[in-house]
């Protein structure tokens, strides 16, 4: 067998194979699940130009689904442009699951969960009354070889001198500084031996120097 007849023996089995008939579990094609996914959730899923399928009018949930091979796909959900969960390699039974459960979610997105709770957080949700009524748990009594007790007597936690709807109270006498200034302060500056005050040099305007 020639070089000429083996190439083309190669060729027709390469043809073969394309044309062959191939089978596989799945019965629908992809626009087909897009088709039947629409009509269950009852919004349209239209294809992009990357191949994407996207649902539309289910603001704030946006929802692609990029199919891989046969009935399995890629999904990405994105919710109010903030919170993003990508789920990879998905057979199309739980990817119906996975959409119809987004499309029911009414929870609030980190950011705006995280906003609320610190709004909630800076409410005084006592009133200010508990502290001013109840006791402290525990104090110390000295009378009781400092063995820990019930304090009966809490500190006011809204103390009445606080309250800004009261009328103020009189300013009274300022006190000064300088009044509880040490009349003889014990810090007396540091000053030279007179041995040292002699080696001190002085410049004269001609530039000579002179010994003390």
């Amino acid at each position: 067998m020639n070089r000429q007849t083996k190439i083309k023996n190669a060729i027709k089995s390469l043809v073969r194979e394309v044309i062959e008939e191939k089978t596989t579990g799945v019965s629908e094609t992809w626009v087909e699940m897009m088709n039947t996914l629409s009509d269950e959730i009852k919004k349209p899923i239209i294809a992009d130009d990357a191949g994407n399928f996207n649902v539309c009018q289910c603001e704030p949930h946006h929802i692609s689904l990029r199919p891989i091979v046969h009935d399995v796909f890629d999904l990405l959900y994105i919710r109010d442009g903030v919170q993003r969960q990508k789920v990879l390699f998905v057979p199309f039974e739980e990817v119906r699951e996975y959409v119809k459960e987004w499309l029911k979610t009414k929870e609030l997105n980190y950011v705006d969960n995280s906003y609320e709770r610190c709004v909630d957080n800076s409410k005084d949700k006592e009133g200010g009354q508990k502290a001013d009524k109840e006791s402290n748990d525990l104090a110390v009594d000295p009378e009781e070889d400092y063995k820990p007790v019930k304090n009966k007597e809490g500190d006011e936690m809204n103390p009445k001198d606080d309250d800004p709807t009261e009328p103020m109270k009189p300013v009274g006498e300022f006190e000064r500084q300088v009044d509880y200034k040490s009349k003889k302060p014990d810090y007396q500056p540091p000053t030279l031996s007179k041995s040292l005050q002699k080696l001190v040099v002085k410049y004269t305007k001609k530039g000579k120097s002179k010994k003390r």
